[in-house]
């Protein structure tokens, strides 16, 4: 069974550890290989402004025989993809320009971590969080010139945790991913009595009576219910700022039922939704950005109540709320 050469575009972490595992994981390895990773340009990250590779360059750099592109331009990637069986796309951070989707075999793929149409665009988990969404999920496209557009590969659902925060999503999602991946990958080497999986909007499973899969067993896809689309917007650090009263009024021993239970519920869907960055902020009255780097929801028969673990005051180090909270009597 000749392997499918893939090439694998990402930038951030979570992106960057479904890469390496695409390389390590001995399941996959007998059916792929990764031959090119594209990625973000280094960036200046910090005070001191430092040229940084994202994660996926930098777990990419680890492997010697891996070739690396830094960019788009069309130019230095159609002789590189036109000779290769798939993309597959997470969480890269730009649009593909249309020339090029067409050209791998099996066309550019996308992994979006939503169940489609449902949140596209760029921070579906953030938006599925902030929204206190009880349930969200993992679905693989085949890639056209709109975003997150195209037709359903294979979908399926993950029931959200009440403690869940993005990064615990992240994770969770990105697994998720990847046994739906091999399972597609499976579906494809195996032949053409196999199916891949229907995706929720009630797709019929796809088969082939081809014998030769990889020509055709996407040309079947049912499309989206694009009228069912909704869309997210890219996070700013403005996103997360709350009114120091609001917060003050919200937690702890404040709370006096100045918020009803389902305000207070909100506030701490935005503080899961946005950790770690932007986070959850405010300005305190003598006009210091202070986050809130931990808190949990306490409910009791009556109301909730949020519960603020540790922050970390502008130019200082994060210390416990108590510490905090002694040093400075504000709350």
């Amino acid at each position: 069974m000749k392997r499918l050469n893939i090439a694998y575009f990402g930038s951030p972490d979570f992106s960057a550890d479904f890469l390496e595992k695409l390389i390590i994981d001995t399941s996959i390895k007998r059916l792929i290989e990764v031959k090119l990773v594209v990625t973000q340009p280094d960036q200046k990250v910090g005070r001191k402004q430092i040229l940084t590779p994202t994660l996926v360059k930098k777990v990419a750099l680890n492997f010697e025989n891996l070739k690396i592109e830094n960019s788009l331009k069309i130019e230095n990637l159609k002789l590189k993809i036109k000779e290769l069986d798939l993309v597959l796309l997470y969480a890269f951070g730009a649009i593909i320009p249309k020339e090029l989707l067409d050209l791998p075999k099996l066309g550019f793929w996308c992994i979006h971590p939503s169940i489609l149409p449902k949140y596209r665009g760029t921070s579906p988990m953030a938006t599925a969080l902030i929204n206190g969404d009880k349930t969200t999920g993992v679905t693989i496209i085949k890639m056209d010139e709109k975003i997150d557009h195209g037709p359903i590969i294979a979908q399926e659902e993950y029931k959200i945790l009440p403690t869940d925060k993005r990064p615990d999503l992240e994770t969770k999602l990105t697994d998720l991913a990847f046994e739906m991946f091999k399972k597609t990958i499976n579906v494809i080497a195996s032949g053409a009595k196999q199916s891949l999986p229907a995706g929720r909007q009630g797709q019929k499973k796809i088969a082939s009576s081809s014998s030769t899969p990889r020509d055709d067993i996407l040309a079947a896809l049912t499309p989206q219910q694009h009228e069912l689309a909704s869309y997210t917007k890219k996070l700013t650090k403005q996103d997360g700022f709350i009114e120091f009263q609001k917060l003050k009024f919200s937690t702890g021993s404040n709370y006096k039922g100045h918020y009803s239970s389902s305000e207070v519920e909100k506030l701490f869907n935005l503080f899961r939704g946005l950790y770690p960055w932007p986070g959850l902020w405010t300005i305190l009255p003598n006009g210091k950005r202070l986050k809130i780097t931990d808190m949990e929801l306490a409910r009791n028969r009556h109301a909730c109540s949020l519960q603020i673990k540790r922050v970390q005051l502008e130019g200082k180090k994060e210390v416990d709320f108590e510490t905090f909270k002694k040093a400075y009597k504000i709350f």
